[in-house]
């Protein structure tokens, strides 16, 4: 038997796991926007959800911690205390916080679309911190600039425009969709507020953690950042959006505007360009 001859298949295997792995990792997101959004709805305290969430996360984490950093505990003193509560403040308590009231007054659809451009945000504080550069004769500063113009142009296009509405198919959880209906209604503004400040919020935590040198991820995003790199996972931020409003209009009913089509659009490919030119700067250097 020839061991060599199923090395190509394993490799193919190996391959066709890490895209797979990460559409998985913004469907899961997809499906954790929409289920909040009808937590909140069905009339749950906010703070709650995110204690629920929280205490499931740290179930889940401590067995890990237990088994491969059980001697960790002795370098626990008030200073690494302090920045493990500063880096729970603002990576956790305060953008879930206003994103959770932002997505109680607007739809997932439009939430997931501020999920996405965090790192957009990122890279304008680097650059007012002076952590990044930009060179806007070359082709990568260009890249960056045209990227994150369509972005927040495309997110500005979905609040302000609608267009003619896509009637697709019946929801499924119609009950919530008539409740959804009368809720949002109004609260367009506030929510989207809530939902910049969530965006904000999580790109200064991103500034915050090259201080702190963590690497808070999920396991299959920790996989394929050693497999490819860390630039190949938010390729795949986008996917997160275009599931959302499927699932949204699927289960709850909101509805499917030109508009929001158009603008989606706009973000996808906007992002898409701004990590583009990143990568090539990452190579470059």
């Amino acid at each position: 038997m020839d061991i060599r001859a199923g090395a190509p298949e394993a490799k193919a295997g190996r391959e066709w796991g890490l895209p797979a792995s990460m559409v998985l990792v913004q469907l899961f997101m997809a499906g954790m926007i929409v289920l909040s959004k009808v937590s909140i709805a069905g009339g749950m305290f906010i703070f709650a959800l995110l204690a629920y969430r929280g205490l499931l996360g740290a179930a889940f984490v401590v067995p890990f911690a237990l088994g491969y950093e059980r001697g960790k505990w002795r370098e626990m003193d008030w200073h690494a205390t302090g920045w493990i509560f500063l880096n729970a403040l603002i990576g956790y308590t305060m953008p879930m916080s206003l994103y959770y009231y932002g997505l109680r007054d607007t739809t997932p659809s439009y939430a997931a679309i501020f999920m996405n451009i965090s790192p957009l945000l990122t890279f304008i504080l680097s650059l007012i911190f002076r952590m990044e550069t930009l060179q806007i004769r070359s082709i990568v500063g260009s890249l960056k600039i045209v990227g994150i113009m369509l972005s927040i142009g495309g997110t500005m296009l979905i609040s302000l425009y609608k267009g003619k509405i896509l009637h697709l198919w019946d929801p499924i959880l119609e009950h919530h969709h008539r409740e959804l209906t009368t809720k949002v209604a109004g609260n367009q503004l506030r929510g989207t507020i809530f939902l910049a400040g969530s965006s904000f919020t999580f790109s200064c935590w991103y500034l915050t953690q090259g201080v702190l040198a963590t690497a808070g991820r999920y396991c299959m995003t920790l996989w394929v950042v050693s497999k490819r790199g860390p630039t190949y996972p938010p390729m795949f931020n986008p996917l997160s959006v275009v599931f959302t409003i499927l699932l949204d209009s699927i289960f709850i009913g909101d509805e499917i505007t030109v508009g929001s089509l158009v603008g989606t659009a706009m973000a996808i490919v906007g992002l898409y360009i701004f990590i583009w030119g990143k990568s090539k700067e990452v190579n470059e250097k």
